[in-house]
């Protein structure tokens, strides 16, 4: 539901834009990067939403314009989305003079890309893209007092499952300009993994003898929804050029 109200939101702002386009007077120089940068909440579809509910992440884009004159350019985009995390007490020593906290992550990690059609320039920017590329489910249990210090190594974290694929995004949003180059960037996108093996909370198992086992494996479609918010970079072409003294 909260995806839904943020696409309602998202659709409520797209018609405002034509008020913004008296603006377009300021002619900005054509675009010849576009950074996103943005928190991700998501909602998974189907058997797989049923299963795992919402999560949160975080998608970043880069968009490569490659004609002044076009509005189309090549967005390399990744997205990573934990939809479910739980935390489980555990001794450290024996007698438990020590005791740590474990956490089971489950999450998703893709990569993609493909086009971005920039529907309009200046301060008000509507936009829809789509990418493919592989992606990941995994299920990882760690020691977050060893995470958090920055460590790594097999004693942090170990990836109890991994599944491969291919996968597609597409979605769009408008990105508002403060500036030239500084803006923020409001998103949606529809997230397809086709039908994936997973593991939801509950399904490893922590035994009291120390030992990990896979209890249950998911197999299904887990395809999801995506909310994204944040900030938006612009570099246009000759930026540095004009600004620079020398």
């Amino acid at each position: 539901m909260k995806i839904i109200a943020a696409l309602l939101g998202l659709a409520v702002l797209m018609p405002w834009t034509s008020t913004v386009k008296a603006q377009d007077d300021l002619r900005w120089n054509p675009r010849l990067l576009g950074i996103d940068a943005s928190f991700m909440m998501s909602e998974g579809l189907g058997q797989f939403g049923e299963l795992s509910g919402g999560g949160l992440g975080f998608t970043s884009g880069i968009t490569w314009m490659p004609s002044q004159t076009s509005n189309f350019g090549a967005r390399l985009d990744l997205s990573l989305n934990v939809y479910d995390r739980s935390h489980h007490p555990t001794c450290l020593t024996t007698p438990c003079w020590m005791k740590g906290n474990m956490a089971i992550t489950n999450g998703t990690f893709q990569f993609g890309i493909g086009p971005e059609w920039t529907i309009s320039h200046g301060p008000a920017q509507p936009y829809l893209f789509a990418t493919a590329g592989p992606s990941v489910f995994y299920t990882s249990l760690g020691l977050d007092w060893l995470c958090n210090e920055g460590n790594t190594g097999d004693y942090c974290s170990e990836n109890y499952h991994s599944d491969w694929g291919i996968s597609a995004r597409t979605g769009g949003g408008l990105r508002y300009h403060f500036s030239e180059v500084i803006g923020m960037n409001l998103g949606f996108a529809y997230q397809y993994h086709g039908v994936r093996k997973y593991m939801v909370k509950g399904d490893l198992g922590l035994y009291d003898d120390g030992t990990v086992k896979v209890d249950n494996m998911r197999h299904s479609r887990a395809n999801n929804l995506s909310f994204e918010v944040g900030m938006h970079f612009n570099i246009p072409r000759g930026y540095a050029r004009e600004r620079l003294p020398f």
